[in-house]
């Protein structure tokens, strides 16, 4: 008579007990994660479409582009935004603005160590605008005295400054204590009075070098005093143009030629904006279509196969690009939608649609609860952060696996339960079978 092993024995048993409701667990878990995984690659792919959707779609972009074409780049630059009306312009810099910069009368021996008042007052006045610093709340390791490097700090970092920096500049073995306007132009003067009753300090903020002058911006539309004249405290000079912004860099010697500026539609760079537009649309597409499909003999049936969800979702994306707006469809101005749902465009219809109609064509994409703003509003309910349908879907699918687990525990538990149970019994009958046989070996 052979003896058993208890141990086997018991394993199998225990197993047999358990094992259909661990798969049954684990092949839940499994499906449980393979749709909170696809319901994860869709949400990101919306993102990713609404993003794009938002970056064409703002006060500053739009999916017409325009661009500037400059005789002599070398004086001032051009941004042309979509509201920008194609046309030609004259340009003429006659000086470019700048800040107020002063040097200080202090000591040729000054240092960042070097000894302040700590009463009194320093006040800074730029447009307006006044800080007055009390100078007993500017020492800031608290041992009794202030310094030049911690009077520098307490004006940069005042709540209340209305625009100026405070700079120690080395140069020549000394140390220059400085003062700037943050901003450019007249507007921006610096003045600076102390009130101390200490007299070399005093001095130094009467006495004030002057580094760089404070002036405005100046260009002129059209020739140099025959234009208009435009004038400005920034060296840009926003929408003086509708959509145009002007940045001056360089100012042109008196007597010489305006410069010419063109403005005029860019279509490559419009065109990107059609193929980011088409791409990431595209991108939403199959990823929905990668986890909803049916299968077949030859694929695998999607994570979110006839999800009701994603068909809302490609169903009102869809129906919103087959639309009208302004009156046409995206079909008339070369952009159509395959087969297989996916966005294409012509190239050569798209580019002859918008030398004719591309005021129609923007206010088509960028109108107000035209297409881009309809499609931003379709994804909201889904997208959202607190109480978006995919955050609901994925809490609920994580709650779903967090109870299979839960009951994976208990699982494990019977089975140690099991396992114990069989080992006590088999081992006590493979005792019993060892008695017999040694029994059985006395009657030989």
């Amino acid at each position: 008579m052979n003896t058993i092993d208890p141990a086997q024995m018991a394993r199998n048993l225990a197993t047999a007990d358990t094992q259909k409701f661990q798969q049954r667990a684990q092949f839940q878990a499994d499906k449980y994660q393979s749709q909170l995984t696809a319901l994860g690659k869709v949400e990101s792919a919306l993102r990713d479409f609404r993003s794009t959707i938002q970056s064409i779609n703002s006060s500053t972009t739009s999916i017409i582009q325009n661009k500037a074409t400059l005789s002599d780049d070398n004086h001032f630059t051009v941004n042309a935004n979509a509201q920008a009306l194609s046309g030609s312009y004259q340009i003429f810099v006659e000086q470019i603005a700048s800040a107020h910069q002063v040097k200080t009368g202090m000591p040729a021996n000054l240092d960042s160590t070097t000894s302040v008042p700590n009463t009194g007052t320093l006040s800074f006045t730029i447009d307006g605008q006044t800080l007055d610093l009390d100078l007993s709340t500017i020492d800031s390791d608290g041992d009794g005295q202030s310094t030049i490097s911690e009077l520098t700090t307490a004006i940069n970092n005042h709540p209340d400054n209305p625009g100026v920096n405070a700079t120690l500049v080395r140069t020549s073995g000394q140390t220059h204590f400085m003062l700037s306007s943050t901003e450019t132009g007249l507007a921006n003067t610096l003045s600076v009075n102390a009130s101390t009753g200490t007299a070399w300090f005093d001095d130094a903020f009467t006495n004030l070098t002057e580094i760089s002058t404070p002036q405005d911006a100046v260009i002129w539309l059209g020739a140099e005093t025959t234009g208009l004249k435009l004038t400005n405290s920034s060296n840009t000079f926003s929408n003086v143009i509708d959509g145009i912004d002007i940045t001056a860099t360089k100012a042109q010697t008196s007597g010489d030629p305006a410069l010419s500026m063109a403005i005029d539609t860019d279509q490559d760079a419009t065109l990107e904006q059609v193929n980011a537009f088409i791409e990431s649309y595209n991108k939403v597409m199959s990823t929905l279509d990668s986890y909803t499909q049916t299968g077949s003999a030859d694929t695998q049936r999607g994570a979110l196969a006839n999800d009701p969800t994603l068909r809302s979702i490609e169903s009102q994306l869809n129906n919103l690009l087959r639309d009208q707006f302004e009156g046409k469809r995206l079909s008339e101005i070369g952009i159509s939608l395959n087969r297989e749902g996916k966005l294409e465009v012509d190239k050569d219809s798209f580019k002859n649609a918008q030398q004719t109609m591309g005021a129609t064509i923007e206010s088509m994409f960028n109108g107000d609860g035209n297409l881009l703003d309809s499609l931003e509003d379709s994804l909201k309910p889904f997208l959202q952060f607190s109480s978006g349908i995919f955050t609901s879907r994925k809490e609920a699918l994580r709650s779903n696996i967090d109870r299979i687990d839960d009951k994976q525990v208990a699982l494990d538990r019977k089975y140690e339960m099991a396992y114990t149970r069989y080992l006590k019994q088999f081992t006590q009958m493979n005792q019993i079978m060892t008695q017999m046989q040694q029994t059985q070996g006395l009657f030989g």
